[in-house]
């Protein structure tokens, strides 16, 4: 990390912030101001670094655009949930072959992936009944999102980073997080946890970018 990227990213933890207070009151206008900022903060921040491969950084400058596009289909009104989803899909391969430029450490890859599904394997059956019950045409999107998600978990692992891995599960959660408030029971502390979660996710997986 060198200055500008430091600035960079205390800026953008401000921005989250004023997103976190936008999602805890419900202000509408804020959150369609801060929430895309967060994105294009961490780009800024993921350009402006120093990293271990930059041929990582680039394919995740390409993952957090497609991130920031996932942001806005699923934060503006009206059922933009597929569109969100298969960005947000597009966005993980990304991830996925931005971790595969580094070295593979199979042990890590091994226990990430197993946290991963055995973490899947408890939130799938609520999933589904809910998708069959009130959206059965989401039923295979789901799904399919749900296992490159795992894919991504394990591909953090695979490169020995235990800040990739931190970031990989913090968004896999804040993601489930999301999917049981939409899908399965609302749940009145769910978008505020799920938000910071997210950012916190995302912001990890940058900084992995030095480590």
């Amino acid at each position: 990390m060198n200055a500008v990227a430091w600035a960079l990213l205390g800026l953008t933890g401000a921005i989250a912030v004023l997103d976190w207070f936008s999602v805890i009151h419900s202000s509408r206008r804020l959150e369609y101001v801060a929430k895309p900022l967060v994105m294009v903060g961490l780009i800024a921040v993921a350009l402006a670094l120093n990293p271990v491969s930059n041929l990582e950084r680039w394919l995740f400058v390409i993952a957090l655009v497609l991130g920031l596009v996932s942001d806005v289909f699923l934060m503006l009104p009206g059922d933009r949930l597929l569109p969100g989803l298969v960005a947000a899909l597009v966005e993980h391969v990304a991830y996925i072959a931005g971790f595969r430029a580094r070295d593979l450490d199979a042990g890590l890859l091994a226990i990430a992936a197993v946290i991963a599904v055995a973490s899947a394997a408890i939130l799938a059956p609520s999933y589904y009944r809910a998708l069959r019950k009130n959206q059965p045409k989401l039923v295979v999107p789901v799904f399919a999102y749900m296992a490159i998600f795992i894919a991504m978990v394990a591909s953090a692992g695979g490169t020995g980073s235990f800040v990739a891995l931190g970031g990989a599960l913090l968004f896999y959660y804040s993601d489930a997080l999301l999917g049981w408030y939409r899908f399965v029971n609302p749940l009145p502390w769910g978008r505020p946890v799920n938000i910071v979660a997210y950012h916190l996710g995302q912001a990890l997986l940058v900084l992995s970018l030095v480590h």
